[in-house]
């Protein structure tokens, strides 16, 4: 069992697979892109399965497949096969931008993900193409309800709110939920430079907003995850908001991140990365389990974000190499 300092299981693994993106958006990538890792600079996906059952043997059993974009990296089907097929697994789900799901949904599904988020962030396509720089609106919102017609349970839309950009589009992602039957879950904008936090509305804002035209109400989670989640009266359906700025979830935060390139990190908002990209290499689970073990014990107790005195600065990692 993973247990950090401060005693929290560490039970759920986020796995960035790879740097590559098919969308440019505005807050995560240049319009020109990014200088790409390399192909030695990147864990195979051997190494990466590698990683993922050395960490399940030691009691991770929650693994979210991110990116970059996942599904842009060759063969992606092949490891989510093997870790779906390990015993101790509970749950394997992924994170994507729905451009190419239409096409991946079914393969997704029979190669054993059942839970499946996708990021979607406004519902007006010229929006769409002014903050992802691809016209690619049409095949999220097929990807989306391909999803819903495959069978994955939940379909979740993420969407991070900002301000003069999508806040007045709140409703109607709440429409979109219902007549979709996905669960919409809104995310506080996370300001990772000096003037970013100009651009947040609170989680609090988003609900008065939704009360204008929905009736809602708390009611449990049920995936024991960091979202708040309401019901929407009158119909069978669910809105969830994610608050890392104005509430803390840190005292239950119960995840690592390993980026492509073989980085831990602890916490999103971690001052230091842990490079064990040689310790993959080597294919020696003892040397891999004692890193992890003493990694974990430096997990910091909470990030500093949302505290008045601290100066907003990037994040090490942008977003893309993160995963979220």
């Amino acid at each position: 069992m993973l247990v950090d300092n401060f005693n929290r299981k560490i039970n759920y693994l986020r796995v960035s697979v790879t740097d590559k993106c098919n969308l440019r958006c505005l807050y995560c990538m240049p319009e020109e892109g990014i200088k790409l890792l390399s192909y030695n600079e990147i864990l195979t996906l051997e190494e990466l399965f590698f990683f993922i059952k050395t960490s399940i043997d030691l009691g991770i059993n929650k693994v979210r497949i991110t990116g970059g974009e996942p599904l842009l990296r060759k063969n992606i089907l092949f490891l989510i096969k093997s870790v779906s097929n390990l015993e101790k697994l509970k749950d394997i789900s992924i994170t994507t931008n729905g451009v190419l799901l239409e096409e991946f949904a079914d393969d997704l599904k029979n190669s054993g993900i059942n839970r499946i988020n996708i990021s979607l962030d406004t519902l007006d396509r010229k929006k769409f193409k002014f903050i992802s720089r691809r016209d690619y609106f049409d095949n999220v919102v097929r990807g989306i309800k391909k999803s819903v017609d495959t069978g994955f349970n939940p379909v979740k839309v993420n969407i991070v709110a900002i301000k003069n950009f999508n806040d007045s589009e709140v409703c109607d992602f709440v429409k979109f939920g219902i007549e979709n039957n996905v669960e919409i879950r809104f995310i506080e904008f996370m300001p990772f430079g000096d003037k970013e936090h100009l651009r947040f509305i609170s989680k609090d804002e988003i609900i008065q907003s939704i009360k204008r035209r929905f009736d809602i109400v708390p009611c449990e989670s049920g995936s024991g995850g960091p979202a708040k989640m309401f019901l929407i009266k009158g119909y069978n359906s669910k809105v969830g908001f994610i608050s890392p700025m104005t509430e803390h979830f840190c005292s239950s935060c119960n995840r690592i991140r390993l980026t492509c390139d073989g980085k831990i990190k602890t916490c999103l908002f971690a001052e230091n990365n842990y490079d064990i990209f040689k310790d993959i290499k080597k294919g020696d689970p003892d040397i891999l389990r004692n890193r992890l073990i003493n990694i974990i014990r430096e997990k910091p107790a909470k990030h500093k974000v949302a505290l008045k005195d601290y100066k907003f600065k990037k994040c090490q990692n942008e977003m893309r190499v993160i995963g979220g």
